[in-house]
C-alpha cells in the first residue's frame, strides 16, 4: 500500500506544512478551492498526476479505465470528505482520484462508521465502503463486465455502490423494450457456436458476430420501447 501513497516533494510538503500548522478552526474545506494559490494549484496537479499514475488510469470505485493525456477528467478525491474533516485534507491515506461521475455521485456523504472521528482511520473495518488503498476490490463487489453491473458481496460493496451511484451503468437501460425472441435465439446459437470452436480465429469471429447482434438487438429493443411510448 505505501508505494501506492503520494511522498511529497520539499515544495509541496512545506505546503502541507503551512496547512496542517493552521489552527482547527482556520481548516475548511473551501481551502482547497482558492485557484489564486499557485503553490496550492501545484501542489494539488502533483496529488493528481501521482494517483492517476499509480491507480494506471483507473477509477477506483467503478473500475472504470480513461487513459488520456490530460488529467482533466479525474477529479482529485477525498475518500473522507474534505468539508466534513478538514483535518485530513492532505493525508496521503485519504487521497486518489476518482472519475467525475463517482466523485459527483459521492459528494459529501459519509463513508465513516464513527462519524466523531478525530484522527484519520487507517484500518480498513472503520470504512463503511471500499476505501482505494485498504480494501482489496473484488472480496466487495463483482463486476460483470458484460454489462457493467455490479454485484454488492457484502455490505461495504452495497454501500459502495449506493454512494458512489453505481447503479448509472444500469439505468441507461431504463429506455429499452424487450429483446426480441429471434434476437435471442441467433445469440444462443452463436454461444454454442463459440463453446465449441477450436482456433482462436474461430472465437474472435463468432465474439464480433456476437457484438453485432447484442448491439443490432439493444437497438431494436429501443425502438421497440419508443414506438409503445408513441401509442
Amino acid at each position: 500500500m505505501s508505494e501506492m501513497l503520494i511522498k511529497y516533494n520539499d515544495k509541496d510538503q512545506r505546503k502541507v506544512d503551512s496547512y496542517n500548522e493552521l489552527d482547527n478552526t482556520e481548516k475548511c474545506g473551501e481551502y482547497w478551492n482558492n485557484d489564486k494559490d499557485v503553490d496550492l494549484k501545484n501542489l494539488k496537479k502533483s496529488i493528481k498526476d501521482h494517483y492517476i499514475n499509480v491507480q494506471g488510469f483507473l477509477c477506483p470505485y467503478c473500475k472504470q479505465k480513461n487513459v488520456v493525456e490530460h488529467n482533466g477528467v479525474w477529479d482529485a478525491e477525498h475518500i473522507i470528505p474534505k468539508d466534513d474533516f478538514p483535518q485530513f485534507m492532505f493525508s496521503p491515506l485519504n487521497l486518489c482520484v476518482s472519475c467525475k461521475d463517482c466523485n459527483q455521485a459521492k459528494s459529501n456523504k459519509n463513508v465513516l462508521k464513527n462519524r466523531k472521528r478525530k484522527t484519520l482511520p487507517s484500518n480498513k473495518e472503520d470504512y463503511l465502503i471500499i476505501h482505494p488503498h485498504l480494501d482489496i476490490y473484488h472480496q466487495h463487489i463483482k463486476i460483470l463486465n458484460s454489462s457493467l453491473f455490479f454485484i454488492p458481496l457484502d455490505s461495504k460493496g452495497k454501500e459502495t455502490i449506493e454512494v458512489c451511484g453505481l447503479l448509472r451503468f444500469l439505468y441507461k437501460f431504463v429506455d429499452y423494450g424487450n429483446v426480441s425472441i429471434e434476437v435471442k435465439k441467433k445469440i444462443g446459437l452463436l454461444h454454442q457456436e463459440l463453446v465449441s470452436a477450436s482456433t482462436a480465429i474461430e472465437e474472435n469471429f463468432i465474439l464480433a458476430c456476437i457484438g453485432d447482434v447484442v448491439e443490432h438487438g439493444k437497438q431494436l429493443a429501443q425502438q421497440e420501447h419508443i414506438k409503445k411510448l408513441c401509442v
